[in-house]
């Protein structure tokens, strides 16, 4: 890769770790069903901007699980149960939960340091787990292992979509989760959803503005054309750099500190993470 194309994607780091403090920011004013509605409706004006991309299918999958799954479970477990930083990095888990559905449903072959990096990897979710109660609970991790989980049954239908324009297929999978969230933050968050979004200071509507228009629309417009320049290996082991920068982007924005235990248990994660989605190169077959 050339020099600007590498600067180019260490932006796409920067701008998707920084993300995740973002969401903790407007998760403070917001709560997570509605932050989640609101963060895809800002978008609906962008959808006549581009030419539908696939099928209504492949929208409406991206749209289920990776727009409104993976940010209902992430965002619920933000609000109170897990730290930004952390978030960034066990939300990763999603590269080796894809890599599991994709032996189950596609027959894709699973090789042996890849089995090993997923197996590390869950060692290290076991022990946040144990060291629960700090800066991630238990029922933070659970909630965000379900985002994962949505976000690696979205990866299966980009699989099955080569060559769609990611930018435009982000935006148009925008029409999904705005009144299906609206509707259940109505019957779960309750209060009055208008008049939350009304008061919201103007750090909330950055942060809003930050994740949906920066982190969606410039994140996907540039990984997409790196992606459609260079081959996928050459491009997707970067964002194995995107917990590295948003634990310290949360750090440094936030002051978010991780006790000891947690240090390690990010440590085994990350191992298991570079095994699973490198292993292969690694080894050399």
């Amino acid at each position: 890769m050339p020099a600007r194309d590498i600067a180019l994607v260490l932006v796409v780091v920067l701008v998707w770790g920084s993300n995740f403090t973002a969401m903790k920011i407007g998760l403070a004013e917001l709560p997570p069903l509605l932050f989640v509605a609101l963060r895809f409706a800002i978008l609906l004006p962008l959808v006549p901007l581009f030419r539908k991309p696939a099928s209504w299918w492949t929208i409406l999958g991206v749209g289920a699980f990776i727009n409104a799954g993976q940010f209902g479970f992430l965002f619920s477990a933000m609000r109170a149960d897990v730290t930004a930083g952390l978030a960034s990095l066990i939300l990763q888990s999603q590269a080796p939960i894809t890599i599991v559905l994709a032996a189950v449903f596609f027959g894709e072959r699973v090789r042996g340091v890849q089995a090993a990096g997923i197996a590390l990897a869950c060692v290290g979710l076991a022990l946040f787990g144990l060291a629960g109660g700090g800066n991630v609970t238990l029922p933070g991790l659970v909630l965000i292992l379900l985002g994962a989980l949505s976000w690696a049954c979205g990866n299966l239908v980009l699989r099955k979509s080569p060559g769609v324009n990611m930018a435009a297929l982000f935006i148009w999978a925008s029409l999904v989760p705005p009144l299906p969230m609206l509707g259940l933050s109505l019957a779960l968050e309750g209060g009055d959803p208008f008049g939350t979004i009304a008061a919201l200071s103007l750090p909330g509507w950055l942060a809003v503005v930050y994740v949906a228009l920066i982190s969606t629309v410039l994140g996907f417009s540039i990984w997409g054309t790196l992606l459609s320049r260079h081959p996928a290996a050459a491009v997707t082991p970067f964002a194995l750099l995107i917990p590295v920068v948003g634990l310290s982007v949360a750090a440094i924005v936030l002051g978010e500190t991780i006790t000891p235990a947690e240090a390690l248990a990010a440590l085994v994660v990350l191992a298991g993470l570079v095994l699973a989605v490198l292993g292969p190169r690694l080894v050399g077959r």
